[in-house]
């Protein structure tokens, strides 16, 4: 069975006429406040129980009939062939929200099933990610908002760790590769905070000190680059030369300093050749480009192996019902993107994310742990709750900068 067929259906939109677009409007409009009146609901539920999740359920299926409804919009808007509107931007959200949609969908069920037998309590990992208000439930009993000095700190220390920041207070970006001003440097975290330490702790064993906040989970990255660092589009994996061998790819795993490389994923991406710096760099000159650190710190290999998963899960959800070709993470000469072995993920969690993608897709297994554990779906949720509805999405269009902020 191929990755595509794996994936979650997708309820293929219909061609609609212009004059039907005004009909399509209304019935967005009604779904709109189906899903307001079913959100205040869930919040008169006072309580995370079974009844919660069914209402929670509820509310899933009313966005994910609007989206529908907004795909027949967008394709009765679109001049040509449904085949071309597939591999548009706006289909490739569309299609990626309607499959997370699915997902969230299928998860309240199974959590209101859960908690409708005896002695069953909700995880917290589970109430970080699926209460908060970027999947529109307007609960904020999650991680909550992120406290300005705990990210200001995150930062400083980021410059220290790197050895990032110059006398004259320009950052450098090991993607870009040059010396930025600050304004324009983002510190990011590889695994996002919003997730929580409980999460992260579930997902990759508890570690002490915590590392949600360490300079291990971070890098500091051009704005730019940072901007489209969680959108399917690139991942970041180990630098090995061509046709690696067993001696060579032990090494890298056995080095305390480890090097790495940052690798397209998604070669059918619009902005590929849009210059990002007053260099000429584009998008599709950063394929394949080494990471430059300024001295001997690495970010955590299985932060940037979560990273990797992700972005695999969110590429492969932007296919559509007529793409039938899975993109691929191979090299030219078939070696996995992430080519060495590791003991990063959960065995269960990354089980269950290759169940959703396809089994064409079992090399991810290359970095499970030797054990399972927790739930089974853990890793697939999170990558469910990074995916932000359509309207809340940054518009990509915006990335024509003044690219002035370079030394």
């Amino acid at each position: 069975m191929s990755a595509f067929e794996d994936m979650p259906t997708l309820v293929i939109p219909k061609k609609r006429c212009r004059e039907e677009i005004p009909q399509l409007m209304d019935k967005k409009d009604r779904l709109d406040s189906e899903s307001h009146k079913a959100r205040k609901k869930i919040k008169a539920q006072g309580s995370f129980n079974a009844q919660f999740w069914t209402a929670a359920a509820e509310v899933e299926a009313i966005i994910l009939s609007k989206t529908r409804v907004v795909s027949e919009i967008s394709l009765a808007q679109f001049e040509g062939e449904p085949s071309a509107w597939e591999r548009t931007e706006e289909a490739r959200r569309l299609f990626e929200q309607m499959r997370a949609q699915q997902r969230r969908l299928k998860s309240y069920q199974k959590q209101a099933t859960t908690l409708a037998k005896p002695k069953r309590s909700l995880r917290e990992c589970f109430m970080n990610l699926f209460t908060s208000s970027r999947i529109r439930l307007g609960i904020t009993t999650g991680v909550g908002e992120r406290d300005h000095s705990v990210q200001s700190n995150f930062r400083q220390q980021l410059l220290i760790d790197y050895e990032s920041e110059r006398d004259d207070g320009l950052i450098w970006c090991p993607v870009s590769h040059g010396w930025i001003y600050s304004d324009h440097m983002t510190a990011s975290h590889i695994f996002p905070y919003k997730h929580g330490q409980a999460t992260m702790d579930a997902i990759f064993g508890r570690v002490r000190p915590a590392e949600l906040f360490s300079s291990r989970n971070g890098l500091m990255l051009n704005s730019i680059i940072e901007k489209h660092f969680d959108s399917g589009v690139m991942v970041i994996v180990p630098n090995l030369p061509e046709r690696p061998t067993d001696t060579m790819l032990s090494k890298w795993v056995g080095q305390e300093v480890r090097e790495y490389k940052l690798r397209i994923i998604d070669n059918t991406w619009q902005h590929l050749d849009r210059v990002i710096n007053k260099d000429g760099l584009t998008w599709r000159k950063l394929d394949n480009r080494v990471l430059q650190f300024r001295g001997n710190y690495r970010p955590a290999a299985r932060y940037l192996y979560f990273h990797y998963c992700v972005q695999v899960l969110r590429r492969a959800w932007k296919l559509g019902p007529g793409q039938k070709t899975v993109f691929h993470l191979t090299d030219e000469f078939g070696k996995p993107f992430w080519g060495t072995p590791g003991r990063y993920i959960a065995k269960n969690m990354l089980r269950a994310l290759i169940e959703e993608l396809g089994h064409e897709y079992d090399n991810l297994l290359e970095g499970a742990t030797l054990l399972s554990r927790g739930d089974d779906d853990l890793l697939l949720n999170t990558a469910v709750a990074q995916i932000a509805p359509i309207e809340e999405a940054d518009d990509e269009d915006t990335d024509e900068e003044d690219f002035d902020d370079y030394d």
